[in-house]
């Protein structure tokens, strides 16, 4: 009965129910195209989740080209038969659809999976973010102010999404502003990234680090355009290939 209920909650919550090839077709492209990170689940019941990215789309043949799941240890599993459950952001709505594998491929930068395309893609109205973590080796600097000071407080990022970031920072220095609390972020670089981002964010989130003195700050950003946004999804799928390199 719990189940039927949440099937039902999740059919109430689509958007719509793409079945034309053409639009699937395009849907898919669109994702490539903007380097989308794609979270995927081995079984659909499976709670945990996994990241992917679509390398190449052979129209033609209706065949798609995904990279192999991170951490890379949960590819171990994957054969030729293996249904995947995908879900992707994408202008702010989650994009829900499933493939099967039907081969592996091992080719110069990876190994891939061949999946027919989807028979049925679903926009749902939730929002689903997907986050990836900047490797210790790269932690890079950012500059934050709160809209009522003119000092900065230095940090560093931990991990970012297309909707926001987190970072390492003084406790002393974030802790005397209350959650929700705005702030500027200034001259943020971030690597495969052709621009300085700036921008307004808003404080969402405490918690501690093992590191006496400092904490982990959650900040959603404020107003995100269309490029600032583009250009975090090219610096977490940048960040989700080093990992899958480094083994990490």
């Amino acid at each position: 009965m719990n189940q039927i209920r949440a099937d039902q909650e999740e059919r109430a919550e689509d958007d719509e129910s793409v079945r034309t090839p053409k639009r699937i077709a395009a849907i898919l492209d669109e994702i490539s195209r903007q380097l989308i990170l794609i979270s995927a689940r081995l079984d659909a019941s499976e709670s945990r989740l996994y990241q992917t990215a679509l390398i190449r789309l052979d129209h033609e043949q209706a065949m798609l080209y995904q990279d192999e799941l991170h951490p890379v240890e949960a590819s171990n599993p994957i054969h030729p038969g293996q249904c995947l459950s995908l879900c992707v952001s994408l202008h702010g709505c989650a994009v829900r659809f499933n493939i099967n594998v039907e081969d592996i491929l091992s080719e110069k930068d990876g190994t891939l999976y061949a999946c027919r395309y989807p028979s049925e893609i679903r926009h749902l109205q939730r929002r689903d973010v997907f986050r990836v973590r900047v490797p210790i080796y790269d932690r890079r600097q950012a500059r934050l102010r709160h809209r009522e000071s003119k000092t900065d407080i230095e940090s560093l990022i931990i991990d970012l999404s297309v909707k926001g970031f987190c970072l390492e920072l003084s406790a002393a220095d974030i802790e005397q502003h209350p959650l929700g609390s705005r702030f500027e972020y200034r001259d943020m670089i971030l690597p495969d990234s052709q621009i300085l981002l700036s921008g307004e964010v808003v404080l969402v989130n405490l918690r501690p680090t093992p590191k006496p003195g400092r904490v982990a700050a959650g900040f959603a950003i404020v107003n995100l355009n269309p490029q600032t946004e583009r250009s975090l999804m090219r610096v977490a799928l940048y960040y989700q290939r080093e990992a899958r390199k480094t083994g990490s």
